[in-house]
């Protein structure tokens, strides 16, 4: 709520994260970078083309969550679709009457004082009601409560939109963040290690595994303010009209995008986006992730992601047809 932009930044790059580690959970494996480059460009990185379109109905839930609280059934019905495993029909005869889904969304409010707890009373609701049918549901329930608590102990801005014609376009990848989490369940259970999700019987680990991982993304905030700062500066000393600054106030507010993007949002020639980009890469600020030898997601030097090009404090994408900038 302090730093819009950072918040922004690092729910953008958790997301990502959450989304490969929940679904490599359930065996798909699947990494970031290769994720990204299928999802933007149809670019197969030796990965699994089921794995990433599982990913991206992932990542759209994580990013856009709903609202739990006020349209409940809508919100978890969204879940189960969006879980559902690609080539799979789901038994409409075996799914949970709206009646049991509203009690899964009781038994997180009753917990909404204490946010990480309310999401873990209604993951583990639904898991039992479900008969563990679908972990990955369970998951992207326990985030979407979690977020929905933290909104009504007034610890998240109010950011639930309608849905946007132009952000579904976009697809999960290039959506804005609309979400109030704190707690990426499957990046916490596999970060240090491997715990299993266990919402019925694994309370004390997934604490403990949530404390880790909570200790490490405040450490990493810093690095992520420092790499904003660093586009601020670039910002104060471009010269005059330059459109350097236009680009840096968009990736600010779209740290994932394309060379094409930057020519719509900016109004530019092909060369001139492709000239601006240059320079925030040459600058230390993006980072391809087009090439091989320099695409790095999560394990640069910032963490931060940049589409073909990773931005250390923003996010860029550039690939050479219509170069993700």
């Amino acid at each position: 709520m302090a730093d819009p932009a950072l918040a922004a930044l690092w729910r953008m790059e958790t997301s990502l994260l959450e989304t490969a580690a929940s679904v490599g959970l359930e065996g798909e494996r699947i990494s970031t970078q290769g994720m990204v480059l299928r999802l933007t460009s149809g670019t197969a990185m030796d990965e699994d083309s089921r794995a990433a379109k599982m990913a991206l109905k992932v990542l759209t839930v994580i990013r856009r969550p709903g609202d739990p609280f006020g349209a409940p059934v809508a919100a978890l019905r969204r879940i189960e679709a969006a879980a559902t495993p690609i080539g799979q029909t789901r038994d409409e005869s075996d799914r949970l009457e709206d009646a049991e889904l509203l009690l899964v969304v009781e038994a997180g409010r009753a917990w909404s004082h204490v946010p990480i707890l309310a999401g873990w009373r209604a993951a583990t609701s639904y898991a039992f009601r479900s008969r563990r049918s679908s972990p990955v549901a369970e998951r992207l329930v326990f985030m979407a409560v979690e977020g929905a608590a933290r909104h009504l102990q007034g610890l998240s801005p109010d950011k639930r939109t309608g849905r946007d014609e132009l952000d579904e376009r976009a697809g999960g990848l290039l959506m804005p963040v609309v979400a109030g989490w704190i707690v990426p369940p499957s990046v916490s259970l596999t970060r240090t290690g491997f715990r299993v999700w266990s919402p019925m019987t694994g309370l004390a680990t997934f604490l403990e595994a949530a404390t880790r991982g909570l200790s490490h993304d405040l450490g990493h905030l810093g690095t992520l303010r420092h790499e904003l700062a660093r586009l601020s500066a670039m910002a104060s000393s471009a010269h005059g009209r330059s459109r350097l600054v236009d680009l840096i106030t968009y990736l600010r507010a779209q740290p994932v995008n394309s060379s094409a993007m930057v020519m719509d949002h900016l109004g530019v020639t092909r060369r001139t986006a492709l000239t601006l980009i240059g320079e925030l890469v040459d600058a230390g600020c993006l980072s391809n992730l087009t090439a091989r030898s320099t695409s790095r997601f999560g394990n640069n030097k910032t963490g931060a992601f940049s589409g073909t090009h990773t931005a250390k404090g923003g996010s860029s994408l550039h690939q050479k047809r219509g170069m993700a900038a």
